[in-house]
């Protein structure tokens, strides 16, 4: 693809907010993100299966239509970028998660692997950037995030489109066994989830390609279509989801996996196509970074104020999705104020230099 990495012109004719963003992407990263906090919160089967089908997909799927002008940067300074507005936020608020394990969780009445964590342990979890069960757990999003961006960016150096597919195509088959079983099977993570970026790599990749085609325009122009594209990604993911859970063949549930993470992405996208501009799904979808961050962190809070106020068991209040729900809203909205300040004076913190509310 050479030099340029295959410059082409587009029309984009996204609806746009007051601040220039594109109303639609910040409409699925406030769906994507209140859907992570309320899986992260609840513990029933069937809510979490199809939450994290797709959820976090969507996440790389954005990123990914969003990379085209850092994919004509030479190296250096694509990488200095990406250090800016990914390491440099993990590396942020993998402090603060860790003050807050430090000198709240591990000490308030936990049990498990949040407790009994050593702080040698902790600060390797931070150091190999992978998911924990002690606070490094929101995090490896972004280590991760930050090892397929920059292979993608080396993929497009190879210039031929078919060995591109091909190497994106192999490389997410090994990634959805991976993803799939690692907790079924143990796996161990790579460092900097390397394993995981083999698999997102796919929906990263078709993030570029959808923008660099037009194809959201073109396939979601009308409300009608937004809605049947809605209907129908509905439709095969349960389908999908159905058939997954009465198999036995490897191969066979892996596909319907892919179908389902597909589907679901599909059906992401279209919901934010149709959801008007509004001013708290946009606060919450350009301010998405933070609120992935630190969501768990208010979550265990707001769980030990309940459970301490009201004496309800903690089985029972994960397991009651109303009461979840009802936990996820508030959440976020405790935190908006803290991301107001974060914004207004440690922009850094969230890959910026400053942000204008």
């Amino acid at each position: 693809m050479g030099e340029t990495a295959g410059l082409f012109i587009f029309v984009h004719m996204e609806e746009r907010s007051a601040t220039g963003r594109i109303v639609w992407i910040d409409n699925c990263k406030a769906i994507a993100i209140g859907l992570v906090a309320l899986g992260h919160l609840q513990t029933n089967y069937l809510v979490n299966e199809v939450i994290f089908a797709f959820v976090l997909p969507v996440f790389f799927f954005l990123s990914g239509y969003t990379f085209s002008s850092t994919a004509t940067m030479p190296f250096g300074k694509m990488l200095q970028k990406k250090v800016r507005t990914l390491i440099v936020p993990y590396l942020g608020f993998s402090l603060i998660l860790f003050a807050f394990w430090f000198f709240v969780r591990r000490n308030f009445g936990l049990s498990g692997h949040a407790a009994d964590t050593s702080v040698t342990d902790a600060l390797l979890q931070i150091f190999y950037g992978v998911n924990s069960g002690a606070f490094v757990t929101p995090l490896w999003f972004l280590t991760c995030l930050f090892v397929v961006e920059v292979l993608f960016w080396l993929l497009l150096r190879l210039g031929r489109k078919i060995v591109i597919a091909a190497l994106v195509l192999g490389l997410f088959v090994f990634g959805l066994y991976y993803w799939t079983y690692m907790d079924i099977k143990h796996l161990p993570h790579a460092l900097w989830n390397v394993d995981q970026a083999c698999f997102y790599l796919y929906f990263f990749s078709a993030g570029y390609i959808v923008y660099r085609c037009n194809l959201v325009e073109k396939l979601l122009r009308s409300k009608w279509k937004s809605c049947v594209v809605v209907s129908l990604s509905a439709v095969v993911f349960a389908l999908a989801f159905f058939a997954r859970e009465n198999v036995a063949v490897t191969w066979l549930f892996l596909l319907m996996q892919a179908v389902m993470c597909n589907a679901g992405l599909l059906a992401c996208v279209a919901l934010g196509w149709l959801i008007r501009e509004n001013r708290a799904m946009n606060f919450v979808g350009r301010n998405s970074l933070a609120f992935f961050a630190m969501h768990m962190m208010v979550q265990s809070i707001l769980i030990g104020v309940v459970v301490k106020v009201f004496h309800i068991d903690v089985g029972s209040l994960q397991g009651s999705l109303g009461i979840c729900i009802l936990l996820t809203l508030i959440s976020l909205f405790v935190l908006a104020p803290v991301i107001l300040f974060i914004n207004r004076y440690a922009a850094w913190l969230v890959g910026r230099r400053r942000i204008s509310q």
